[in-house]
């Protein structure tokens, strides 16, 4: 009878250890930045984190409380406050932050940051149960999206026609006139392209140029050869 009684004795004694000292697992997910605590197997709590962004990895691995630290301050980052740490690996370690507004992506220097009263409450179970806490890190960061770049370029320049190549060109029989179809001009037509004083001495031959010299581009025929004064004189010489 005494011996039932002290095995009986012994089974509440260790059940009773062995529910003292539940077992807490924190399990982060770093491609989700997410951590879920799970206590005996129960999923208790599912909470948004920060990791480490591009260049501040957090460490992969299963590791175990080193130290708490209920009021904490980084010496290497400014001083930055760090409530309710648990560090798990050197430096490393699970805290509250201020910067609740960017939790759920990546952005610390490798810690875990929680929300202020997350990282409470989780710090109290760890505390009241250190030894059963194992603290599980897994998956890959997300990729940070490339800073949108500004564009330095001007508006598209349009190249500039060249003037010759706007010119419209004239039909073949405005360019082509033979001086059979031309109309004659009237003397003063002919005065008009050496004004006076200009220092031009007018010929027959130089006023027939003139006559056929017509503007280019323009649509009027040029004049005929005027009619050469000494044409009688000409014809008398050749008779005789």
């Amino acid at each position: 009878m005494r011996m039932f009684g002290f095995v009986l004795a012994l089974v509440a004694g260790l059940f009773a250890a062995a529910k003292a000292e539940a077992s807490i697992v924190v399990r982060v997910d770093k491609s989700s930045q997410t951590m879920r605590v799970v206590v005996d197997g129960e999923h208790r709590f599912t909470w948004a984190v920060s990791t480490g962004r591009a260049g501040y990895n957090t460490p992969n691995g299963s590791y175990r409380p080193q130290r708490l630290e209920r009021n904490w301050r980084s010496r290497k980052y400014g001083m930055a406050p760090m409530p309710h740490s648990i560090f798990f690996r050197g430096g490393y370690a699970i805290h509250g932050t201020n910067m609740v507004g960017r939790l759920g992506r990546i952005d610390s220097h490798g810690c875990i940051r929680l929300a202020p009263g997350n990282a409470r409450t989780l710090f109290e179970m760890v505390a009241r149960q250190r030894g059963a806490t194992r603290i599980v890190i897994e998956g890959a960061s997300p990729r940070q999206p490339a800073p949108a770049m500004a564009s330095h370029r001007g508006p598209a320049r349009v190249a500039a026609t060249p003037a010759r190549a706007t010119q419209m060109r004239l039909p073949a029989t405005a360019r082509a006139v033979m001086p059979s179809q031309a109309r004659a001009v009237a003397p003063g037509a002919v005065r008009a392209a050496h004004p006076v004083g200009s220092g031009r001495v007018m010929t027959p031959q130089s006023g027939a140029r003139a006559a056929y010299a017509a503007p280019r581009g323009s649509h009027i025929q040029p004049a005929a050869r005027p009619a050469d004064p000494n044409r009688f004189f000409t014809d008398w010489f050749l008779r005789r």
